[in-house]
Formats: C-alpha cells, sequence, structure tokens
C-alpha cells in the first residue's frame, strides 16, 4: 500500500549567475576579499509579538533596533510547529515528510548523507560553533561543529541557577562514585518541573540564557584570534515554558495592563484535529486549573511569564549583537534572527504550539548582511524555515547541495518588493493521520488524511484577509469552493512528488 507524503516545494529554475548577481548587491558576499562569518540566532517558541511586528505592548528594543538595520519578513513560515521537526527541517533543508520527522519523538540519528548548514559551512573552511538549542536538547549533530556544542545544564525547575545546578550536580556525582542510582531519577516530571511561571530576583546570567549570551560572547572573542570565517550559531531557550526569567523583566510590565487573547473560541467547523489539546502541555507544570480555557488570574500570569520571558531572551540577543559592534565585525558578518514556530497564548483556546494554524506556523526573521541597501525595510513575500539553507548559501557564496527541497530567497534582500513564492506549507501529524497546510496570500487550507493509504479525514479553510487568528472553517461554504478546491489541487501535486521509503519511527 502506497504510503501517504507531501512533496516539498518545487525547486524553481534558479538563474544561478543572475541570482548570484543580485545575492552580490544584497550581501556584497561577493565581493568580500575574505568570506563574510555568519551569527544564526533562534529563539524557542517566539512567535512574532515583537515591537518590530507591531505589538506595541511588549518590550523588545534590541531585537527592534536590528530590525532597523535589517531585512524584516513579515510573511515567513515554519514546517512543523513543535521543536524538532521544525529544527530538523531547517537545518537539512528537507521537508519533515521526506525522512518522517513529526514530531520530537522521531529522532532520527541516521541523517549521515544529509549535511545540516552548520556542517556545509563548516565543510567550505568556516570555524563553525554551536551554542544552546540549535537541533534539539536531546541530539546536535557533532558534524556540524569544530569545537564541542555547548549548552547550559538545565536539570529541572528547582535547579535553574547556577549554584543549585551545581549542587544538583555534586549530589548526583557522589551518588555514581558510591556506586548508586541517580537520587533525581524518580522525581515525577510535574514535581520536578514546578510552576509553570516565575519571576526570579537574580541576575541575567544566573539563568540559562544568559549563560548562553556569555558563551557566545567569548566565542566571539576567540573568533577574531582565528584566520578563517566563522559561523556561529546560537539557540535560546525562553520563551519556551516555564515562564522562568530574572524579576527585573516581570517588572517590565504592569499586570493589570497586559492583553488577555481577544479570540478565545476553537474555530467554528475546524476539526478536533487541529486542537493541540494544550492541558497536555501544561499540567506538566504546578497551580494550573484542570481545564481550559484557563481563567482570568492564570491566563494573566501566563501573559506575564511569556512577555517577561520574551524580554529577556531580547536583552541577550542584544548583548550578543553588541559584541559583534565591538569587535568591529559588523561589514563582514550576516546576521540571521528567527524561531523555530510560534505559540498559542491562550488564543483559540490553546496553548503552546503544534498546530496547522497561523499562531503555531508563523515565525518572525530577520536578515541583515554587510552593506545592504534596504536595511529597515519589510517583505511581504511568504518565505519558509527550509528556504534558509540556499538562503545562507547564496548569501555567503558557498554551493548549494543537492538535496535541498527549499528555494533561496536571496534575491529578497535586494528587492523586498518580490513575490516569487506563492505558497508555504506547514504540517502536523497526530496518531494515524497528518494535517497538511497551504498558506497563500489570504487564505489557510488544511487537509487531514491517513498516513496508511492518504485517505481523506477532513479538509478546512479559513479566511485571513480580516485577521491572522482563524475564527471559521469555510471548506463547505459553496462560495469559497473555487479556493479551496486550488489549493487542494496544490497539496495534490506537491505530494505526489515525494514519498517517503520507510515508515516514520514512533
Amino acid at each position: 500500500m502506497r504510503k501517504y507524503a507531501f512533496r516539498a516545494a518545487h525547486a524553481r529554475p534558479l538563474r544561478f549567475v543572475a541570482l548570484l548577481w543580485i545575492a552580490s548587491l544584497a550581501a556584497g558576499s561577493l565581493c568580500f576579499a575574505t568570506p563574510p562569518s555568519v551569527l544564526f540566532i533562534i529563539v524557542d517558541d517566539l512567535r512574532p509579538e515583537l515591537g518590530c511586528y507591531g505589538a506595541t505592548q511588549i518590550q523588545t528594543p534590541n531585537i527592534d533596533a536590528f530590525a532597523r538595520q535589517s531585512l524584516v519578513f513579515d510573511r515567513a513560515y515554519c514546517q512543523a510547529a513543535v521543536c524538532m521537526a521544525s529544527r530538523t527541517s531547517m537545518l537539512s533543508g528537507l521537508r519533515p515528510d521526506m525522512r518522517g520527522i513529526w514530531t520530537n519523538r522521531d529522532v532520527r540519528r541516521d541523517l549521515q548523507d544529509i549535511d545540516y548548514f552548520p556542517a556545509h559551512f563548516r565543510k567550505n573552511g568556516y570555524h563553525s560553533i554551536g551554542i544552546g538549542k540549535i537541533a534539539h536538547n536531546s541530539w546536535e549533530d557533532p558534524r556540524c561543529w569544530s569545537e564541542k556544542h555547548l549548552t547550559p545544564v538545565n536539570i529541572g525547575y528547582e535547579y535553574r541557577t547556577r549554584a543549585g545546578r551545581k549542587l544538583v550536580e555534586r549530589i548526583q556525582q557522589e551518588a555514581r562514585d558510591s556506586g548508586l542510582p541517580d537520587p533525581f531519577r524518580d522525581i515525577p516530571k510535574v514535581i520536578r518541573r514546578g510552576m509553570a511561571w516565575e519571576s526570579l530576583d537574580v541576575g541575567d546570567s544566573e539563568l540559562g540564557d544568559g549563560q548562553i549570551a556569555d558563551l557566545a560572547i567569548a566565542a566571539l572573542d576567540r573568533a577574531r584570534e582565528r584566520r578563517e570565517p566563522l559561523f556561529l550559531a546560537v539557540g535560546f531557550l525562553r520563551p519556551h515554558l516555564p515562564f522562568v526569567a530574572p524579576k527585573k523583566y516581570w517588572d517590565l510590565y504592569d499586570p493589570e495592563k497586559l492583553p488577555t487573547p481577544t479570540t478565545v473560541a476553537f474555530p467554528d467547523g475546524a476539526p478536533h484535529e487541529d486542537n493541540n489539546r494544550s492541558r497536555e502541555l501544561l499540567t506538566q507544570y504546578r497551580a494550573l486549573p484542570p481545564k481550559t480555557p484557563l481563567d482570568t488570574d492564570t491566563t494573566q500570569k501566563l501573559v506575564h511569564g511569556y512577555f517577561a520571558s520574551v524580554s529577556y531572551v531580547d536583552a541577550q540577543i542584544g548583548r550578543v549583537l553588541g559584541r559583534i559592534h565591538d569587535l568591529d565585525m559588523e561589514n563582514d558578518t550576516i546576521v540571521i534572527v528567527t524561531s523555530d514556530h510560534g505559540f498559542h497564548l491562550g488564543d483559540q483556546s490553546m496553548w503552546g504550539k503544534a498546530t496547522n494554524f497561523e499562531l503555531s506556523t508563523r515565525v518572525p526573521l530577520l536578515i541583515k548582511t554587510p552593506g545592504m541597501s534596504t536595511a529597515g525595510q519589510r517583505s511581504a513575500s511568504l518565505v519558509e524555515l527550509v528556504d534558509l539553507y540556499p538562503t545562507l548559501c547564496d548569501l555567503a557564496g558557498l554551493p548549494k547541495p543537492e538535496h535541498l527541497q527549499g528555494n533561496s530567497f536571496a534575491n529578497l534582500l535586494a528587492d523586498p518588493a518580490l513575490d516569487e513564492q506563492k505558497y508555504a506549507f506547514s504540517q502536523y501529524s497526530r496518531a494515524d493521520a497528518i494535517g497538511h497546510s497551504v498558506r497563500c496570500k489570504d487564505f489557510r487550507y488544511t487537509e487531514w488524511r491517513k498516513i496508511e493509504g492518504g485517505k481523506l479525514v477532513h479538509k478546512a479553510l479559513y479566511d485571513l484577509r480580516a485577521g491572522i487568528v482563524e475564527t471559521q472553517n469555510i471548506a463547505d461554504d459553496k462560495s469559497f469552493s473555487d479556493i479551496a478546491g486550488r489549493l487542494s489541487s496544490i497539496l495534490e501535486k506537491e505530494r505526489d512528488e515525494l514519498i517517503f521509503d520507510q515508515p516514520p519511527g514512533r
């Protein structure tokens, strides 16, 4: 029986010489005496809730300042709104169905035939350094890095400060020396993780993201002594749950003035598979009510924690970008700031990610290249995270591997008004079905199909011209049948050209 799978976006025929010429205008990379360095910053669970995306209620001065120096992409999308699948797709340049990496459980260590883009840069003469969460906490590909991958040890909620971690590590080491089992092994996750939010009266570097920034700054300092160009990937942990941040970032916000979700109802007529069952996420933490939607007080605390966490990470990004400036590296460094996926903050009666909706799949994306003529401008073109690999190759003047399934959008850095890519694709799997979603300019269309055989189970169409939050499934509305049919054909055309050979591991 044929496996249902989803085709990667068609690789458009590239006018290679012309594209590199355009990219050189945008980045100046082909005019460099030496190859440009690359700083790639990825933030966990960051939806475009930033000042530079019009979110006036949040304080992100450092990313906003960077936006004035870069090109801001208003319509960038991940391929799967969950950490492992999204990051694997982005780093490999393959869509999730190609290797069946759909969830955080689908850890595939057998991508030995594929170089992630940090490894590709390393093979092409770059000194590649990875700090923090790049691929996933559970596995970072050592082939990517010229040095040992570094990240703070994050044992559990009660031990998020540096002193607490050292204490736990000492206790664990004493147990190992005595031939005893790990004393923390059997602590239930809900107890270990504690509250879903906390304001801690500590300095920035007492928590993980401050330490990640410290490590990144030290890496930049070391890089000035090397002859090779630098590829530095920095992955920040917040605003992933739990929303734990230093008190000074909580104090930036008056809890009485925080916004609450304006659309709290699950979209009318939406397939039940589109509901991410957010209680499975929230019940990992203490003191949360048993049902959604959550009460006003709990919602307020969670939103407060998310905002504080975003401001905390913004400050760390500012520290790293400041070091680039202090070291006079701005004129020869490509800088990217993005996220692995979005996040529901009580919108549509959901918390977290793991949906095919706009709030899960849309991500911030800002790119700065040396000498770019489009600094401070915006692009409304649809782009995808799977496109980053070929785009980075073009901007740095590197050859592109043949396996790539995304499309370079390097030409947008020279002309943000171009609108070549008409669709962005996302997906998510539940049990024995996969929902594939296509986003066009005004609509989002999703089909849920059985993994075995590809039988259509549900379909959904949402009109997003009035806003980015889906409210009503109009797939059966006859007045939209032409649009639904066209987008269904797009999905059909795409999936017919990619069939994976082995069923995904679960």
